[in-house]
């Protein structure tokens, strides 16, 4: 009878595990081959305040050094976006010399929760050439299972999906058109 009991208690708990169990983190992988060497990249890359250099989506870049709570100064970008929307970003301490970048995003508007990315450089095979890989990690804005329309994987997923691809895209450009400028 005694173990009965338990099992009841114990299986009355399986419901609520279930449902206290989050989202499915998400993660947007993207890459591009650019024709500027990896310090060229790196150079403007690595220019926190400077994303409004090669982002076509992204108006302004302000930068703010706050002090954590382990008494650590951090900086922190507000990027003010051409469509009238921002995203506050906060740089995760990475080595210069790995040549990349990393934020989480702290607020802004993207249908994202517990966003975090990284912009990579490497060198290409063929001299000249870098490779930049962006990648983020995040969950739906509702941070639910079953996330509402519009808050849901499928819309984070295609928004990330859109801001890389434009980024990267424009970073070639910004970078390809230098380059060319350069040579002649």
């Amino acid at each position: 009878m005694h173990l009965t009991r338990i099992m009841l208690l114990v299986l009355s708990f399986v419901p609520t595990l279930a449902l206290a169990c989050g989202p499915s983190p998400q993660r947007v992988y993207k890459e591009m081959v650019i024709e500027a060497s990896p310090a060229e990249v790196w150079g403007l890359l690595k220019q926190f305040d400077g994303m409004h250099q090669w982002h076509s989506e992204v108006r302004s870049t302000a930068i703010d050094q706050k002090t954590d709570s382990d008494g650590k100064v951090v900086n922190y970008r507000t990027l003010v976006l051409k469509n009238g929307g921002t995203l506050v970003e906060k740089q995760r301490e990475t080595p210069d010399s790995e040549m990349k970048i990393g934020v989480t995003l702290e607020q802004g508007d993207m249908p994202v929760s517990n966003y975090s990315d990284a912009i990579s450089v490497k060198p290409s095979l063929t001299s000249d050439k870098s490779i930049v890989t962006w990648i983020g990690r995040f969950s739906n804005k509702a941070n639910q299972m079953q996330a509402p329309e519009g808050q849901d994987d499928l819309t984070a997923i295609t928004a990330v999906e859109r801001w890389y691809e434009t980024g990267l895209l424009s970073l070639k450009e910004t970078l390809e058109k230098r380059h060319v400028v350069l040579k002649h």
